[in-house]
């Protein structure tokens, strides 16, 4: 089928003939196809397991060994016939043609990862919707608080040094809670919190922290946390049961392991009513225990300066944390990110602009272009270390850029040294789209505010040109592509005229 197709294209079209493009849009979209399929095995969530499926380094490891191994096959059949070498008559602007069929093959060939975080996405997004995934992630998140949750920071507070006797001096000079001191004042964190103007210790139940699902917003999150704090300074039994019970609901659901029940979950954590006498539920299972020995004891474990009173009672909390964290995620990232398109436009571009340079002048003038670019960085690199300044190899490497593509442009206007000129119209190609990404760069580390130090705090010199360079990052880099591709179509037709200069 593609032989016959190959023929029609070589009589009608012998230009997408030439690139061999159907048959290489045919492959690229087969690639696509295959690693969203890749993308969407692994994106396979087991609930029940602690290890997902991984195949993605695999896969990707896959892809880019195919796609050289494709690559190459292409460029030996793309480069058998050069119409340029053999001085068949071209349109105006054919050469453009040309490099955007080698540009949309690149793009197909380089961006099968795209498919394939697609198909993983949508994998993981499937399981449930964002409403079920953001409610039972909500029983998932505020359970924590009575299994294993960390405890939230507690208000700051100030002594003045003169009110200190020796003992509380070093006391508060080495207590971890001493955050901060200066000439006058210790500041520390106090070792309680209030509630509804009641004070409860520090380490209780109160003041402990949900979990974060992003698919959960931070102010829906400390909603959460209050209502849960809300069930316990009013002593609501009962709302505390049912979440406990939705709890492990789920984990009966994914079959994860628990050698707890309601009552015993309950009876050994709601300690009434200061929740500072509860024991922590072992949020997963030890795996060198056998089913009969499931931590049969309470015990006593050290946690930095404090002690956490653990029971023989465990849950595998943190295997359904990690399932509901991905699926979460799925829902709230989005399918395409903006950076990593453009990082592929990017390498699909500069893979086409080395095969077009090579295209439209030599295998020879292609190879010493190579090393000159390797001489020049390394030479560029060595005066930048030398002189210890981060910005020299960009201060040198912009004339040099410039005085390339001024150099080629008078060739052509002279007709003249067309050999010279092949390396020239290598390097111009090859750079001439970093000339606006090395001048932003430039301008945003010349207006970097001038940073110090001020009673130890870092401050720094307010600058708007340097906050407003930053924000556009992404703007620039989409704008500077979009001008690359319009340079190349006004600059195929400049290299359709250079062909036609004399050799000597």
């Amino acid at each position: 089928m593609f032989k016959d197709i190959q023929k029609k294209l070589l009589l009608k079209y012998p230009l997408l003939w030439n690139t061999k493009f159907v048959p290489m849009v045919a492959i690229g979209l087969l690639l696509h196809v295959i690693f969203f399929g890749l993308g969407y095995l692994d994106g396979t969530i087991d609930f029940s397991n602690k290890n997902n499926i991984d195949i993605e380094a695999l896969s990707i490891m896959f892809g880019v060994l195919i796609n050289i191994i494709i690559t190459i096959l292409w460029l030996v059949n793309y480069f058998k016939n050069n119409s340029l070498k053999s001085f068949y008559s071209k349109s105006k602007y054919s050469l453009f043609y040309e490099w955007l069929q080698i540009f949309i093959i690149s793009t197909l060939l380089i961006t099968f990862y795209l498919p394939f975080s697609i198909g993983k996405q949508l994998h993981q997004k499937s399981y449930y919707s964002l409403e079920e995934t953001t409610n039972r992630c909500k029983t998932i998140a505020t359970a924590d608080m009575f299994i294993d949750g960390s405890f939230g920071e507690t208000e700051l507070d100030s002594i003045h040094k003169s009110k200190l006797n020796d003992e509380e001096y070093n006391k508060y000079l080495t207590s971890e809670i001493g955050v901060n001191r200066d000439s006058n004042y210790y500041y520390f964190n106090k070792d309680y919190i209030n509630f509804k103007e009641k004070k409860y210790n520090q380490f209780s139940l109160l003041n402990r922290n949900t979990f974060e699902f992003t698919v959960i917003s931070r102010e829906q999150d400390s909603l959460n946390r209050i209502q849960v704090q809300n069930w316990l300074h009013q002593d609501n039994k009962a709302e505390v049961k049912k979440l406990m019970d939705n709890y492990l609901n789920l984990i009966r659901e994914h079959n994860l392991a628990t050698n707890l029940t309601l009552d015993k979950w309950f009876d050994i954590v709601y300690k009434a009513p200061e929740f500072n006498e509860f024991l922590y539920i072992q949020p997963y299972l030890r795996e060198y225990e056998t089913d009969n020995s499931y931590n049969s004891y309470d015990y006593v474990a050290k946690v930095g300066n404090g002690e956490r009173k653990y029971s023989k009672y465990f849950v595998q909390q943190d295997v359904l944390k990690d399932k509901y964290d991905t699926v979460s995620e799925a829902h709230m990232d989005s399918f395409f990110n903006i950076e990593m398109i453009l990082g592929f436009l990017y390498g699909a571009l500069g893979l086409s602009l080395l095969i077009f340079s090579f295209r439209t002048t030599s295998g020879k003038s292609w190879l010493i272009a190579s090393v000159t670019t390797g001489i020049i960085n390394i030479i560029y690199g060595i005066f930048t270390v030398v002189s210890r300044a981060d910005m020299l190899y960009f201060y040198l490497i912009i004339p040099t850029i410039l005085v390339i593509i001024l150099y080629f442009f008078v060739i052509c206007y002279k007709k003249k040294n067309l050999q010279l000129s092949r390396i020239a119209l290598n390097l111009f190609l090859w750079f001439f789209t970093a000339v606006i990404p090395i001048i932003y760069f430039i301008l945003i580390e010349v207006n970097r505010p001038n940073y110090y130090d001020n009673y130890n705090l870092q401050r720094y010199e307010d600058s708007k040109l340097y906050d407003w360079l930053n924000d556009h990052l992404i703007h620039m880099f989409s704008l500077n592509f979009i001008l690359s591709i319009t340079s190349l179509f006004l600059l195929s037709k400049i290299i359709r005229n250079w062909k036609g200069i004399a050799e000597n």
